[in-house]
């Protein structure tokens, strides 16, 4: 399933988990370390939270990996510039992604997860 994805930091993880967890009535379906994610089966959309400044992080467009190539043409078509990278360990799970800038500044993440449990570490600062 497209899903649309946004990624918040928050100044209490436990209270923000909480609050998510009543507000879809379902737990998260990811949880480590300093990040928790959600993936509500009644939602479109894909929450993570990780700990930090109260802030949106990025948001993003989480596609299916079949249609990856499809969207990512579309994008550079559509005059955006597309620099895709693949097999990037961000975020606890590998995935082909693109990042794009709105004219504000936000940013945008269009991805791919290839491995939801990938045991490499990440392979970059995620999430930038």
């Amino acid at each position: 399933m497209n899903r649309i994805h946004v990624s918040l930091r928050t100044a209490d993880l436990e209270a923000t988990t909480a609050f998510y967890t009543k507000m879809f009535g379902v737990g998260p379906d990811k949880v480590r370390d300093g990040y928790v994610r959600f993936a509500p089966e009644a939602f479109p959309i894909v929450l993570s939270l990780q700990p930090g400044e109260v802030d949106v992080d990025h948001f993003g467009l989480r596609v299916e990996a079949e249609q990856t190539d499809i969207t990512f043409g579309a994008l550079a078509a559509a005059g955006l510039p597309v620099n895709p990278a693949t097999d990037v360990v961000c975020c606890h799970a590998k995935k082909d992604e693109t990042w794009l800038r709105d004219p504000d500044g936000r940013a945008w993440e269009v991805y791919a997860v290839t491995d939801e449990a990938p045991e490499a570490e990440p392979s970059r600062a995620c999430c930038a």
